[in-house]
């Protein structure tokens, strides 16, 4: 009947709202309805959003501040509408500590009076990892019925569910990582379906935004009549303009019947011999006697190139 979604990395406000989002429009059960967000920015400031209802959109009047969107920690839980205020209490969060989001009743009290999801954030605190951090409150509290995420400041994401939880069917999780950009994401929930396929819809939606804006795009123009070569990879060779000059591909045939097929991924790009990036848009190539006829059905295309990966791929 919840989930959450914690993100640490460039863009992590950006992810986990992208991430929701995409949760409301593919799942169907627990969604839609409360908001309770938390984030740190790179200077350790705490930012909370929340709404009762509509969801996601509902978070912001306009667009998300650009302070949300950057900031490189971030966390929500979000269900069905109208849950107990006040909604901050479902996510502990502390400048210079970190953020613990979670499903099901993470803001539970001990017989002690002291919120769970507080407990593992005070053990953050005191040196535990995040990780030892969730395991110690759930021995330490078992009979409870929540589930946690723990995002500390060095973004190892601990996560965990108290035995009740264990036993629901329809509950998900899902950890990703993306080691280019020193990006982690982690998502757990129940009650919204498909159970096993929504978490990683989140991890992965979350990550694809943030790799996104953390990309720079440079586009190229490639013109029908280019020859194709044959090499062992593909690769794309542009001039200084950015313009393809040679293109090789490893099925390349010097044949006078008109051949189709794709490009291929991660294509690498090259300008005046020097890497540059990878090709982010596969078109797919009619080839006739060694020569480009069209690209995506047209005389002349323009393809994005990530120029963020070149450094990554030129190892």
């Amino acid at each position: 009947m919840t989930i959450g979604i914690a993100a640490a990395g460039p863009w992590a406000g950006a992810g986990v709202l992208t991430a929701l989002r995409a949760v409301e429009a593919v799942g169907r059960g627990a969604i839609g309805g409360f908001v309770s967000l938390a984030a740190l920015t790179s200077s350790q400031d705490l930012l909370r959003a929340e709404t009762q209802t509509g969801g996601v959109d509902s978070l912001f009047p306009d667009a998300p501040p650009d302070a949300f969107l950057s900031a490189p920690f971030a966390a929500l839980i979000s269900s069905g509408p109208n849950r107990p205020e006040p909604l901050s209490q479902f996510i502990a969060a502390e400048p210079g500590i970190g953020i613990v989001t979670g499903h099901r009743f993470p803001h539970a009290t001990t017989a002690e009076g002291q919120a769970l999801n507080t407990l593992v954030l005070d053990a953050m605190e005191q040196g535990r990892g995040a990780q030892d951090a969730v395991d110690d409150v759930i021995a330490a509290h078992p009979k409870h019925d929540a589930g946690f995420i723990a995002l500390p400041l060095n973004g190892a994401l601990g996560m965990g569910n108290m035995p009740s939880v264990l036993r629901l069917a329809n509950r998900g999780e899902a950890t990703s990582e993306c080691p280019r950009i020193g990006a982690r994401v982690a998502a757990l929930h129940n009650a919204i379906l498909p159970n096993k396929a929504i978490a990683t819809v989140a991890t992965e939606i979350a990550l694809d935004e943030m790799r996104r804006r953390n990309t720079k795009v440079q586009t190229i123009t490639v013109l029908a009549g280019i020859d194709l070569g044959i090499a062992d990879q593909a690769e794309i060779h542009v001039d200084d303009t950015f313009k393809a000059i040679h293109i090789t591909h490893p099925d390349a045939r010097h044949q006078d019947t008109e051949t189709a097929f794709g490009i291929g991924d991660h294509v690498n790009v090259f300008r005046l011999g020097k890497l540059i990036g990878r090709l982010g848009l596969e078109p797919f190539m009619i080839v006739k006697d060694g020569t480009i006829v069209s690209l995506d059905g047209a005389r002349e295309v323009q393809l994005p190139v990530h120029l963020d990966d070149a450094e990554a791929f030129s190892l």
